[in-house]
């Protein structure tokens, strides 16, 4: 973080004082703000810039009246919107009600692919260890970004980046760690390294079916890495150039590290160094070198032993022995005890994985039923669309206390990263679903399966759901008003996708027999253009918010950093989708259909484009950009050829 202390000399009216300016924290004095920008390359001297606008009032008063009349135009009875909502309420109701089934993970046993020896150990580890390994995944310890965590978590973070699972052949994350740690003779001989590509597994000389791999399959017979020359090749092409196989040699590369340095303990920084300044904490075997405590080596050393020998009730007093002195040395940096517990019963729970499960498979019930009862043109009982609603509610309360507990946990709105943005997008679609849209069957499944699908997207491999610490830029309580308000017009603008890919099916189904799908279609788009209504409301304030905080942050409103660019597009994109309707001579609900779902590709591109593929102020990631993932021509491909086969049936009959 760049800080300054300054001394202000002001001589003509005496005054003297000491200022602290970091960024979120400036200095206002005669007119005049300070910002910190840099500091001189040799680090003697700090970089300031000055700004003076003396017209902030006047255009924060522009603002004000800007966010007045969007959420105004939202309650005047004369506008688009309510007009909408009156039809919308003219609507027939249609729900329907589904068991949840949560899907449950069986755990399988340990194959009987390894020797004899190895078989033993681990049925027997498997079997016996659990209580000492979820017990020494209680200790607290220092994340590599400081963050200060139960080793339940790092022990989670660690499993998933290299097996990219939860638990192994049964086995929890706690148990794999420390079984890596004090038998990694043993555990070198396990499948544990996932290995995507087939050309790589024949590079290494394993079964191509084989999707893990062991940490000895990397070395001959001689101790010689086997990918030195192929990892150094991949690592020298551009990003852009490499394919399926190189990224994968480049993540694999990255997996193997992270075994070796768990066969180590080189990530297992349990132990607070006294009387350090920067509370560091160091891992076994800079403690055994370093620190001066007899009873702290004596129980550590112990408590290798008894995870060795298998011996899991002796360790448990040691790693009380470690807790105590974790208390004793580092209480100022740890956590409550509350927050800890809270953490790893979060951790236990997978949550947000059974609400995903949830919530596509309502949405996918819902929207069958829903396409039945168009198609067949009948309707079902308001008390089954009571019981619905129930359900819906009941959802959006766990979500909501998902995004709670992962707020308590980091200390900070859970807004930072691409996976916690993700959550809140599939909240704001569950929110918008079920407060303005419950009324429409096809409406509400829209919002489940947009709900569903990104919070499925959140796990999947490029992405990584570690709470990490807050850089400094975020530490301000803009943070949660600026991107809660344009996620959540995310989460409309995924409905209006959707809507708009029901309506063109609902286009193909037409012919003479069936002049009643007319109806549902129009009422599809009614609903369709108010949650795109809601979207760009959501979209401009939280926008011109993010100004207000950039010019309080570093004095200036826009900057075209490339999230902010493509946000402006999006806004450009959104409003002319929803005048299109003014243009009588060209507009149609087969139009709006098509660009409610082209448009979307522009929150698309603000969205993953932007953090993962352009550098800037707003990214998420700051690695170099990477091919096109193969799902978006899928994705574009699909969109094509709706489009298209809807296009013949694109009338509707005039009413």
């Amino acid at each position: 973080e760049f800080s300054s202390d300054v001394t202000v000399i002001d001589d003509e009216n005496n005054k003297t004082f000491d200022a602290h300016i970091y960024m979120n924290n400036t200095l206002a004095y005669g007119g005049y703000k300070f910002f910190q920008t840099s500091y001189d390359t040799d680090e003697k001297g700090t970089q300031l810039s000055v700004n003076k606008d003396p017209g902030v009032e006047i255009t924060y008063i522009g603002y004000a009246l800007l966010f007045l009349g969007l959420v105004l135009n939202l309650f005047d009875k004369k506008s688009r919107f309510q007009s909408l909502l009156r039809k919308i309420k003219k609507m027939p109701i249609a729900s329907f009600l589904l068991p949840i089934m949560f899907l449950t993970l069986s755990t399988s046993s340990i194959a009987q692919k390894y020797s004899p020896f190895i078989n033993n150990y681990l049925s027997d580890y498997k079997a016996n260890s659990k209580g000492l390994s979820d017990t020494f995944g209680s200790l607290v310890v220092q994340g590599s970004d400081g963050r200060m965590k139960p080793l339940d978590t790092q022990n989670r973070e660690v499993l998933n980046k290299l097996s990219g699972r939860g638990s192994w052949q049964g086995m929890s994350a706690n148990q794999v760690v420390l079984g890596m740690f004090s038998r990694p003779d043993i555990w070198k001989k396990v499948e544990i390294i996932k290995v995507k590509t087939p050309k790589l597994r024949n590079l290494l000389g394993v079964d191509k079916d084989h999707k893990l791999v062991r940490f000895a399959d990397f070395f001959d017979e001689n101790g010689n890495y086997k990918l030195t020359g192929e990892v150094e090749r991949a690592n020298k092409l551009v990003p852009s150039q490499r394919g399926t196989y190189e990224r994968d040699l480049i993540k694999v590369d990255e997996r193997l590290n992270i075994t070796f340095m768990s066969f180590r303990g080189v990530l297992l920084t349990l132990f607070p160094v006294p009387d350090n300044d920067n509370n560091k904490w160091v891992d076994f075997k800079t403690m055994f070198s370093t620190v001066d405590n007899s009873l702290l080596k004596r129980s550590a050393n112990r408590l290798l032993d008894a995870a060795y020998n298998r011996n899991f009730d002796e360790g448990l007093l040691c790693i009380e022995d470690i807790r105590e002195y974790q208390q004793g040395f580092g209480s100022s940096v740890m956590p409550e005890q509350k927050k800890l517990d809270t953490e790893i019963w979060f951790n236990k729970t997978l949550l947000f994985i059974k609400l995903f499960i949830a919530y596509l498979l309502i949405g996918f019930v819902l929207l069958i039923y829903g396409m039945s009862s168009m198609f067949y043109n009948r309707l079902i009982s308001s008390k089954i669309r009571v019981v619905v609603v129930a359900i819906s509610i009941i959802l959006l309360l766990v979500h909501t206390f998902g995004i709670a507990v992962r707020w308590y946990i980091g200390g900070f709105a859970p807004l930072t990263s691409t996976y916690e943005t993700m959550i809140y997008i599939a909240y704001s679609a569950v929110v918008g679903g079920l407060f303005f849209f419950r009324k429409s069957i096809i409406a509400l499944s829209a919002s489940f399966m947009m709900a569903g699908i990104f919070i499925f997207a959140a796990f999947l491999g490029e992405i990584d759901p570690e709470i990490t610490s807050l850089v400094p830029v975020l530490k301000s309580y803009w943070l949660s008003v600026h991107v809660s308000l344009i996620t959540a017009s995310y989460g409309f603008f995924g409905i209006g996708a959707v809507l708009g890919i029901i309506s063109l099916l609902l286009f193909m189904l037409r012919n003479k027999t069936r002049s009643h799908i007319d109806k549902h279609i129009k009422n599809i788009t009614y609903i369709n253009e108010v949650a795109l209504l809601l979207g760009l409301t959501l979209l401009v304030i939280g926008n011109f918010l993010g100004g207000i905080w950039a010019n309080e942050s570093w004095g200036r409103y826009w900057g075209w950093d490339p999230k902010e660019t493509w946000a402006y597009i999006s806004i450009l994109v959104y409003t002319i989708v929803l005048h299109i309707h003014l243009l009588k001579k060209f507009y149609s609900p087969y139009l709006f259909a098509v660009l409610s779902m082209l448009a979307f590709f522009s929150i698309l591109m603000t969205y993953f484009g932007v953090n993962f593929y352009l550098a800037g102020l707003h990214s998420y990631a700051t690695r170099d950009p990477v091919p096109i993932p193969t799902w978006a021509y899928y994705m574009v491909g699909t969109v094509f050829l709706l489009t298209v086969f809807s296009y013949p049936k694109r009338r509707l009959q005039k009413e």
